[in-house]
């Protein structure tokens, strides 16, 4: 690692020893001229159109720079003074449309073979229904279920996880705005107008182009599924309402 990097260990050490945890940010300031606002990407949560839009923008705007994250990186990982934004989905539309995203293994963008442990999850759960009514089932079936959630990418992580030790951003770091997928075109419009962007990007909503995922030959959730996903769900439906709370009540503009 070299002479840095015992730097930064010897950094580690001794902030630690005074009950403080450092955290070296992946995410550097951009040198750009333009204001930048940072794209919090949580993962199939209208991502591919939003995308698309931040395309557009950063080709039109003069004044304004829109800085699409990856999946790994989190708020924490984002600089504390920067503007960022990000959208949320209903948690049981999101476990479905993920869970057969990756069964596909993301095509037709993508072609991301299986992990051992999805390649699993798949051999078991032929469905997204079939995984969320084996959830707190008990015995092996149970087992399998948990194992399973936890191994496929996009059933693995919560939405509250973009979040983990900056959960109180509604007063310390609130966001620009928040999209939910279920109302798109009324929040990303609000959006526009609250980060002061003039564009409106044209978004094409082709499934061939995007991850939209067919459901017409796959089962429907029953009701023990969702409930069963509201239980698993629980801190991203608490999440979900803590942020309309915030676009109805707590927010102006």
């Amino acid at each position: 690692m070299g002479k840095l990097g015992n730097l930064v260990d010897r950094l580690a050490q001794a902030t630690n020893h005074l009950g403080m945890e450092v955290r070296l940010r992946r995410i550097r300031r951009s040198d750009s001229t333009r204001k930048v606002i940072y794209f919090l990407h949580i993962g199939k949560a209208a991502g591919s159109q939003i995308k698309q839009a931040i395309a557009q923008i950063n080709g039109a705007e003069k004044g304004i720079h829109i800085h699409a994250l990856t999946h790994d990186e989190m708020l924490v990982d984002v600089p504390d003074e920067a503007e960022y934004f990000f959208s949320i989905r209903d948690p049981a539309a999101r476990f479905r449309s993920g869970f057969y995203s990756r069964k596909r293994r993301g095509r037709p963008l993508n072609d991301i073979a299986w992990t051992a442990h999805e390649e699993m999850a798949f051999s078991t759960f032929e469905h997204a229904n079939d995984l969320a009514e084996a959830l707190f089932a008990g015995g092996m079936r149970g087992m399998q279920a948990v194992a399973a959630m936890k191994s496929i990418r996009h059933t693995a992580q919560d939405q509250v996880d973009w979040f983990a030790l900056v959960g109180d951003i509604f007063s310390v770091r609130p966001p620009v705005w928040v999209i939910r997928q279920e109302h798109f075109d009324e929040d990303i419009e609000r959006f526009y107008q609250r980060a002061g962007i003039g564009t409106r990007p044209e978004l094409k909503r082709d499934p061939k182009g995007s991850h939209a995922n067919d459901y017409s030959d796959v089962p429907d959730l029953s009701e023990r599924a969702l409930s069963n996903l509201k239980r698993w769900y629980s801190q991203d439906y608490a999440l979900y309402e803590a942020v309309e709370t915030w676009m109805e009540q707590g927010s102006q503009a």
